[in-house]
């Protein structure tokens, strides 16, 4: 076990989704146990994921106001969003200003989202170092404008820094994933839990951290064409806000006897114990979704969001696709007919397609991302 000498302090700030909260859980694994001198504080939203999953790592938690520039469709509402951005930023950035002079960090970690504006502002007015991870392939505009005055921009994939300016200093880190994710291959396969069989090919659907209605629709489709199908079976993660109106249709299926197993859940938060029994995934592109499926090796076929910042779901299932390991779907193209197609394409002549998927190995799984990040940030 590394150590520091002396006691350093460290802020990291992020959050919002499953796509920036994780990669930092793995970072504050990894610095909780090679530094454990380290003193961190987490900034997070109070609306976010960070504020239910960070405290319970023992990890003080403190929020700040902050507001997205989210996509509109019309003038009235690009002004509200602009102005909702600009107030929340405003006065985020003088709860960060206080945070940081109490605090006194050494160094400050932008893990992504747009809590981190208010907060980068505040180390840029007080002359704090901070550094950058970026998740996806394509970085997002904040990244991209703080990266000039960052001491390092950790990213996740290598073709990634030439999205950053020449003066920028980039480390290939990839993107951390947390340690249950790492170790999902030392746990027992537990199907029953999840109301699955031992023994079948196993499909996990799962549109990110909020759900996929379209995707939910599609899955349904994909099971009553399949519902004779004795060798398969599905799970279904909806999404909390989609799990009433989809929890229904898993109360009829068991009804009408059909050979397929059909489970239906609103959310799972032991994703160790999933990945642990899945053959393949269906899912969006999430850049921590693309971290977990590097790591674990699974299959997957993914449709990317259409709707995320300078469409970068896209590009992080390009990059899946073209090493072999994935299918690519775009939003426009996905149908029923498509999706029941390849799943069709992968399991049939004794699985021969799919086999191809499994076998192929991406060499950023190799790069151990906690540690770079960890080391990076307290260990120079």
């Amino acid at each position: 076990m590394k150590s520091s000498q002396t006691s350093k302090r460290l802020i990291i700030c992020g959050g919002g989704t499953a796509g920036h909260v994780y990669p930092a859980i793995a970072v504050i694994e990894e610095i909780k146990e090679s530094y454990p001198r380290t003193e961190m504080l987490f900034v997070g939203t109070s609306k976010g994921m960070e504020k239910k999953f960070i405290p319970p790592l023992g990890i003080n938690f403190k929020s700040v106001r902050a507001s997205g520039l989210s996509a509109a469709d019309n003038y009235f509402k690009k002004v509200l969003v602009i102005t909702r951005f600009l107030v929340s930023t405003f006065i985020g950035f003088f709860a960060s200003l206080r945070l940081l002079m109490e605090f006194k960090p050494h160094i400050i970690l932008g893990m992504g989202g747009y809590v981190c504006a208010p907060v980068l502002l505040a180390a840029m007015v007080l002359r704090k170092k901070f550094m950058l991870h970026e998740q996806n392939y394509i970085p997002g505009r904040l990244n991209r404008f703080f990266s000039r005055y960052a001491r390092k921009v950790f990213i996740s994939f290598r073709d990634t820094k030439k999205y950053f300016p020449s003066s920028c200093s980039t480390v290939y880190s990839g993107n951390p994933v947390r340690k249950m994710i790492r170790n999902c291959d030392r746990i027992e396969e537990n199907y029953s839990k999840w109301g699955l069989r031992e023994g079948r090919f196993t499909i996990v659907a799962f549109g990110g951290s909020l759900g996929a209605g379209k995707l939910n629709s599609i899955i349904i489709d994909l099971y009553n064409y399949f519902k004779d199908h004795d060798g398969l079976q599905i799970l279904l993660i909806t999404g909390k806000r989609f799990y009433e109106d989809f929890g229904k249709v898993r109360e009829k299926s068991a009804k009408n006897g059909h050979k397929i197993v059909l489970s239906i859940l609103p959310y799972i938060q032991q994703m160790d114990q999933i990945y642990r029994i899945a053959d393949l995934v269906i899912s969006r592109a999430g850049a921590n979704t693309i971290a977990e499926l590097i790591t674990t090796g699974i299959p997957a076929i993914l449709i990317p969001y259409p709707y995320a910042v300078e469409n970068h779901q896209y590009f992080n299932a390009k990059f899946m696709a073209d090493n072999g390991k994935a299918i690519l779907i775009t939003e426009k193209e996905l149908s029923s007919d498509l999706l029941i197609d390849n799943i069709r394409g992968l399991i049939e002549h004794n699985k021969q397609n799919y086999n191809q998927l499994l076998s192929r190995r991406i060499n950023i799984d190799r790069i151990d991302s906690h540690k770079v990040i960890a080391e990076g940030l307290v260990g120079s």
